[in-house]
């Protein structure tokens, strides 16, 4: 009976691997951005998203041809963050910032977030270095 309901589990958690594999795995993927590639952004902070499962940073900026583009970066957890030298007060609305991203694949304004930094240097995060 024991070996019966044990075959029974491990057949029903093989049919649910398929549903909610993608999920766990695609999460934390960076097929989207471009990580061969980095750009330097400049811009004034819009909204700062101290939340999990990321924390998102919303930016005003200019393109090349001197066009108003709104960026969203992406970074870690709030506790990799943490960690990292981060908290909710680092930023806020209206910081001048220097932001290194990689870029999205699909070429819209958003990125892989990999160092930022305030334009006065009161805040530098160089997840690249580790300071």
């Amino acid at each position: 009976m024991r070996d019966k309901r044990a075959w029974t589990f491990a057949v029903f958690a093989l049919m649910l691997l398929p549903l909610f594999g993608g999920l766990v795995s695609g999460h934390h993927s960076q097929a989207g951005y471009d990580t061969q590639r980095q750009i330097e952004l400049r811009g004034v902070v819009a909204e700062f998203k101290w939340r999990n499962p990321h924390v998102f940073i919303v930016w005003d900026g200019k393109d090349s041809d001197g066009k108003a583009v709104q960026w969203t970066g992406e970074m870690s957890s709030t506790t990799t963050m943490m960690s990292a030298g981060m908290n909710r007060d680092s930023l806020k609305v209206g910081d001048e910032i220097i932001v290194t991203v990689n870029p999205s694949k699909s070429g819209n304004p958003n990125g892989l977030i990999r160092k930022i930094a305030t334009a006065d240097g009161k805040f530098t995060l160089d997840r690249l270095t580790g300071q």
